[in-house]
């Protein structure tokens, strides 16, 4: 018994130091503050923490399960303080922040969540999930219940389907 608990928690702690920069980032997308999105990351990991302890979560699911906690945790926060999301700047979900004028940045947002907003939900949850949230494909092929294969041909599929829409709205100069 004390060597399946000591596994679990190895497990644990190899996946809160894989995953918390990921959860943080997926946070931070979401509330737009630095401070809320710590302390959301770090409330997410003790309640499922507990749920393993409790031997509710499944080894194999423990990925999907914590930002399916988060998304659930960031929920709730809105809900309780009566908030909306924020719009989210695209320099700050790039990893390298170009010295864009604001009001171009502006531009492209609206852009991007208008050609995002005429995609298929399935080809704009896999875009949001994996290429913005920057979650693993085993995490959203287990959210969605498809094959990792699967996953791998809508995200293809859905980005070159959102180019082929920017390129139509005249986004690109090609």
């Amino acid at each position: 018994m004390k060597t399946a608990s000591s596994s679990w928690n190895k497990l644990f702690q190899e996946t809160y130091e894989t995953l918390w920069p990921q959860v943080y980032q997926y946070a931070y997308y979401r509330l737009q503050n630095k401070e809320e999105a710590e302390e959301l990351t770090q409330e997410v990991f003790q309640k499922v923490f507990q749920q393993v302890k409790k031997g509710n979560v499944e080894e194999d699911k423990i990925r999907a399960y914590i930002f399916t906690a988060a998304r659930n945790t960031i929920y709730d926060t809105w809900r309780q303080r009566g908030r909306s999301p924020k719009v989210v700047e695209m320099s700050q979900v790039s990893e390298k922040n170009l010295a864009v004028p604001e009001s171009h940045m502006i531009e492209e947002n609206i852009v991007l969540r208008e050609a995002l907003a005429k995609l298929p939900e399935l080809y704009r949850k896999i875009i949001l999930w994996r290429i913005v949230e920057g979650r693993p494909l085993k995490d959203v092929a287990d959210e969605l219940s498809k094959p990792v294969g699967t996953i791998k041909s809508l995200q293809f599929r859905g980005v070159q389907k959102l180019k082929d829409i920017l390129e139509e709205g005249g986004y690109f100069n090609a």
